[in-house]
């Protein structure tokens, strides 16, 4: 061991080893945190997009929700505006039945017939 300290050559070569040895060690070191960190970040990462997929679904149910809504009460317009137009539809214009059974337009139309039977 002696001569090993007397040389100035294997000290030098022995003591770089052990920094080159320590550097290997301490950047293993580092980089085990930096995995460790990044699987932290990684999952905060996830996170946050398992939030924005659920606030994106609530959006999305609630968006439906009011859609849904709309065409209902859409639906129940136009059943009130076919309602409308169907009783619009039934009103008569004239009276048929006052205290004579047979209107104007009915009566000339027999008295027509009466007498087309006459000259026959």
């Amino acid at each position: 061991m002696s001569w090993v300290l007397s040389n100035k050559r294997w000290s030098l070569i022995i003591v770089l080893s052990f920094l080159y040895l320590m550097q290997i060690g301490y950047t293993n070191y580092l980089a085990g945190k930096l995995q460790e960190a990044d699987q932290k970040c990684f999952t905060k990462i996830q996170d946050i997009e398992q939030e924005q997929v659920k606030a994106l679904a609530e959006a999305q149910n609630q968006v439906n929700k009011v859609s849904a809504d709309y065409e209902k009460l859409k639906s129940e317009q136009r059943v009130k505006v076919e309602r409308v137009t169907r009783e619009v539809q039934k009103i008569v214009e004239r009276p048929i039945y006052k205290s004579v059974c047979i209107d104007d337009d009915g009566l000339s139309e027999i008295n027509s017939l009466i007498e087309a039977g006459n000259t026959s």
